[in-house]
């Protein structure tokens, strides 16, 4: 993996200037996670067993579930962990349940809920695998059982959230958001580039209360635009992301968020791609900066 050397940046707020946000912060060796980039992290909380038709202890049972559902979940390329590594991870809470059908069978199943919240009120994703099998099975083996409703529900899991992702997803109805519409970004990227900084962006944008949208309506009070700019300076590259937040009613600049760091000579998707999480939340919090000092500004005017 390339190390990128850390810069030394000085933050300068200003109205109508650039907010330097450094995007490429330096990679930890003992986080396999970060080379992940599907989507959004996910903190998988310890299973809930109710297997009334059994006698099985499950105190080792519930860590071991844990840990496989969360590499069942990496299989899948999606960034699965015990704990909740960043600030906007989904957590996922799951059960795993037995109910007695015919004879000496049982109906064993898992069901996923998935929240982007630690107090669940509202489910993002909701699934459940079923199996029906002999209850000695169960008793005897009862890993070998589960791993089979783990491996089942993860690719479930992994078809959803791609939904997900995929979706726009209603406006939130709450006066506390900010509305910003995002322009299409620059061609220099590509499709599958594009897809991941927006769905990141998104995500860092609604942790602090930034709707985040490609729709075109009144509702949307500020526009978000792009520019990508590559230099050298004694045959070392740079890149610079520059960040544009408008006003949408008459179109003027409210202020700009500059994101700038040396970079290796390799494509922009590998470059960009890595560290979008990074750059998605400098600019969300570039924009909360500009938010609140046209806020500042407003209120003085009125004094």
């Amino acid at each position: 993996m390339i190390k990128f050397l850390p810069l030394l940046f000085i933050l300068v707020i200003a109205a109508c200037g650039p907010l330097p946000r450094p995007f490429m912060a330096q990679e930890p060796d003992s986080n396999p996670l970060l080379q992940l980039e599907n989507t959004r992290p996910l903190a998988v909380e310890p299973p809930i067993f109710q297997l009334k038709e059994t006698n099985l202890e499950t105190t080792d049972l519930t860590l071991w579930a844990q840990d496989n559902l969360s590499q069942a979940l990496r299989d899948q390329d999606l960034p699965a962990a015990n704990d909740a590594f960043a600030s906007n991870s989904l957590h996922l809470y799951s059960s795993f349940e037995t109910e007695r059908v015919a004879g000496n069978q049982i109906l064993l199943s898992l069901k996923v809920r998935i929240t982007e919240t630690t107090a669940p009120d509202r489910f993002l994703i909701e699934l459940e695998e079923k199996t029906k099998i002999p209850r000695i099975h169960l008793k005897k083996n009862p890993k070998s059982v589960l791993t089979e409703l783990i491996k089942r529900a993860s690719q479930n899991v992994s078809h959803k959230i791609a939904q997900l992702d995929q979706e726009t997803g209603p406006q939130p109805q709450t006066a506390d958001y900010v509305s910003i519409q995002l322009a299409s970004l620059p061609d220099d990227l590509d499709t599958r580039t594009k897809k991941v900084l927006e769905n990141e962006l998104r995500a860092s944008f609604q942790i602090r209360k930034l709707y985040l949208t490609r729709q075109t309506t009144e509702a949307f009070v500020y526009k978000l635009k792009l520019k990508i700019d590559l230099s050298k300076q004694n045959e070392q590259g740079f890149l610079s992301l520059l960040w544009s937040l408008e006003d949408s009613a008459n179109g003027e600049e409210i202020g700009q968020i500059s994101q700038t760091n040396p970079i290796p000579n390799l494509p922009l998707s590998r470059i960009l791609i890595p560290a979008s999480e990074a750059i998605a939340e400098g600019t969300a919090m570039g924009i909360k900066d500009l938010l609140q000092q046209k806020s500042l500004q407003n209120q003085t005017v009125l004094k």
